[in-house]
């Protein structure tokens, strides 16, 4: 990788110097560069000497005044190089954090813009992170990045905020139209819709709940008690299948090889984005970080060839489908009901084959990773230090392609556990040895079944008979003495898929009973009250919102929504599947995730062509690298309204499907994207009217306009 210092030697040659010393009148700073003006006093003489000063951790070290901001770090508290990152990797840094006067954190003066504060580690880095450039003024050479500069971001912003506010007072509009149309009030009772009540209400279903599951825990103990009790007696083989966990092993090897296929779509992603730079880039503009990453890229590759490393996200997704169901369908149907479609070799072979294919693939898979981590390692390099002066198509295309890429795969590393775990080599290992023990004891051997023929052939009649009441012996042992196990096994699993049913729904009630009961209604009593009102006639009428993303289609009802308003989710073609992705629960405002919405709104918006939004970004002083935005308080046009709905589908060996619906603000209802954030739970992200704050008012964010 190319280093920063290299990278500036390399820019040096065509950048003229500029001012490389703070400036200064006479011994007297005239500005301290990355202090804010409210402390711009700790710089000023604090010795007898008017020519001298000492570091604001103690009066120990005195300097001259011309010593601050000179890209030497002297200070343990590295307090006289604010405007440098002299002090960013040095020992005295540790005592730096430490320091109640300064903190850790570069201050962008950004006149005629809003000031902000940037990490220290991205001052002198060529790249002018303040749209005033004073974090690269000290830096002694010409930056290769400048961006817009502050005037230019002011009205950017003003536009920004201009098209935001038009934007509200649309939405604001539909909404006050929508209650017209549905007969709202703005003085619905605020006591039908109370917190208190709602509170309750739900602590009652709590209890309700607690009770009966209870009592269906009492029945599926003596269920299970009676069923393995009589299992034990007539079938001792299928009442040690019955201890293998099989559901567990199953599960293992389900969420095993998502992340198997998982590292196979990562290697094809981002082999996929390193050809077509390899393919489309323009060597002979001599970007040295680009020429060279692609000739690893290439020696990397052919390495994989030779090494005959392929991926195949796709075969992994159907292996893993075909693994789950030989363990929940194939394997119990053999111990079941003593049969097979297969010879016993044939189901023996394949017990042992499919642990070895699975104990094999897992740890193939952290080969794949390795050459992953090498070739991000090179589009890390190209996105952090290309020449982006050279303008190359291909290049910005493979930069773009690989920060979406990072989006998606960012968390694995080199050093994500591709091991099988130890339970699940420990369940494999007990799997394959009692069908190898036990799968002989009640399958027909493959020699008797090819003698069959000849067996009959010399016992004449008896031998057809006797092998007529051997063939027909399980079916009369299926009706007598096994019929009573059936019926116990159907109670005992009935009993269980009914305890499961509601140990889901109580730890529902419960989280959400801990959520009303640790976060205070972050939108007021009156708007909730507004809304659900509104919910509730728009559902009477069986108002849906429906659009097609990725192939599928999706419809958000309201239909009835404290009864019957429903997500579902269908394949976008003739007679495609349709899955129930939950039912409507509750209505409530999030704050924190308005915030990350409405963020990523505007880097949507009106990223694309600005670093604008870049420079919305700033530290918070004192706050342990917490990141806020300076935009004034328009992310309160939302009012951060959240659907939840649940109870859906249940997923395979999985819970049962279910989602969050966040509404931003908009005059049209529209759904705008899904994420699946965890195993069958979706977030949706929808516009609308009701997401519009009716009591928001602008409050700008404070522009450096002084001289």
């Amino acid at each position: 990788m190319v280093s920063t210092s290299l990278l500036f030697l390399l820019v040096i040659e065509q950048a003229p110097l500029v001012l490389t010393l703070q400036p200064f009148l006479g011994n007297k700073p005239e500005y301290i560069i990355g202090v804010p003006r409210e402390k711009q006093h700790l710089y000023a003489s604090n010795e007898p000497d008017l020519t001298k000063w000492h570091c604001l951790s103690g009066d120990n070290i005195v300097l001259n005044l011309n010593q601050i901001n000179d890209g030497v770090c002297d200070c343990p508290d590295g307090s006289d190089e604010p405007g440098t990152a002299a002090c960013e990797d040095d020992v005295f840094q540790k005592v730096a954090e430490q320091s109640s006067e300064m903190g850790k954190y570069f201050f962008c003066d950004n006149k005629n813009f809003i000031s902000r504060y940037i990490r220290i580690s991205e001052v002198a880095d060529g790249i002018c992170d303040c749209c005033d450039c004073s974090d690269e003024m000290l830096s002694g050479y010409k930056p290769f990045d400048v961006g817009s500069d502050c005037s230019q971001l002011k009205n950017e912003f003003d536009a920004m905020a201009s098209a935001e506010l038009l934007s509200y007072q649309k939405g604001k509009m539909a909404l006050n139209a929508l209650e017209k149309k549905y007969g709202v009030k703005e003085d619905v009772s605020v006591s039908e819709f109370s917190t208190e009540k709602d509170k309750q209400q739900l602590s009652d279903k709590i209890t309700s709940l607690s009770n009966k599951l209870a009592k269906e825990k009492t029945k599926l103990y003596q269920a299970r008690r009676n069923y393995f009790g009589q299992l034990e007696i007539q079938d001792p083989i299928l009442y040690r299948f019955e201890q293998l966990n099989i559901s567990v092993l199953a599960s293992e090897v389900y969420s095993s090889f998502a992340m198997v296929s998982l590292v196979s779509k990562s290697y094809e992603d981002i082999v996929k984005i390193l050809n077509e730079l390899s393919e489309g880039y323009e060597s002979s503009l001599n970007d040295k970080v680009v020429n060279d990453n692609v000739k690893k890229f290439r020696k990397l590759k052919r390495q994989a060839e030779r090494a005959k490393i392929t991926a195949d996200s796709a075969i992994d997704e159907e292996q893993r489908e075909n693994l789950c169901l030989f363990f929940t369908k194939e394997v119990p149907k053999i111990f079941l009901e003593r049969k097979s479609e297969h010879s016993l070799r044939y189901v023996i072979g394949k017990s042992n084959f499919v642990q070895a294919l699975i104990v094999g693939k897992i740890n193939y898979t952290k080969d794949i990773l390795e050459y992953v981590s090498e070739f991000r390692s090179v589009m890390d390099d190209i996105s952090r230090n290309y020449n982006v002066n050279f303008q190359d198509a291909a290049v910005k295309a493979a930069v773009d392609s690989y920060n979406h890429y990072l989006s998606e795969h960012g968390t694995l590393t080199k050093e994500t556990n591709m091991r099988p775990s130890a339970i699940l080599l420990e369940l494999l290992n007990e799997m394959t040895s009692f069908v190898n023990e036990n799968a002989p004891k009640i399958l027909p051997s493959d020699t008797a079944e090819s003698d069959q023929g000849a067996n009959d052939h010399h016992n004449g009649t008896f031998g057809g008979l006797r092998n007529w009441l051997w063939a027909g012996l399980p079916k009369i042992d299926l009706f007598s003495s096994r019929a009573n196990l059936i019926t116990l096994e159907k109670q005992f699993r009935s009993y269980e898929a009914a305890v499961a049913q509601l140990d889901i729904k109580l730890e529902f009630k419960k989280a959400y009973q801990k959520i009303l009961h640790d976060t205070p209604s972050e939108g007021n009593d009156a708007t909730a009250a507004e809304l659900t009102e509104l919910l509730k006639r728009m559902g009477s009428q069986s108002y849906c919102i429906e659009d097609v993303l990725d192939s599928y289609s999706y419809k958000i009802c309201l239909q009835k929504p404290m009864v019957e308003g429903t997500i579902c989710q269908s394949e976008d073609k003739s007679g495609g599947k349709k899955v129930l992705i939950g039912h409507f629960k509750t209505l409530g405002f999030d704050a924190d995730l308005n915030m990350n919405k409405y963020v990523e709104h505007l880097k949507a918006t009106y990223g694309e062509s600005s670093d604008l939004t870049s420079n919305l970004a700033s530290m918070r002083e004192g706050d342990d690298k917490a990141q806020y935005y300076i935009f004034g308080n328009l992310n309160e046009l939302n009012n951060g309204l959240v659907l939840q709905y649940e109870d859906g589908d249940q997923c395979w060996n999985g819970p049962r499907r279910s989602a969050t619906v966040f509404v931003r603000c908009s005059d049209t209802f529209k759904i705008r994207s899904v994420h699946e954030v965890t195993k069958c739970n979706y977030i949706f992200d929808v516009t609308g009217p009701m997401g519009c704050n009716k009591t928001f008012e602008y409050e700008p964010p404070k522009f450096n306009l002084g001289n």
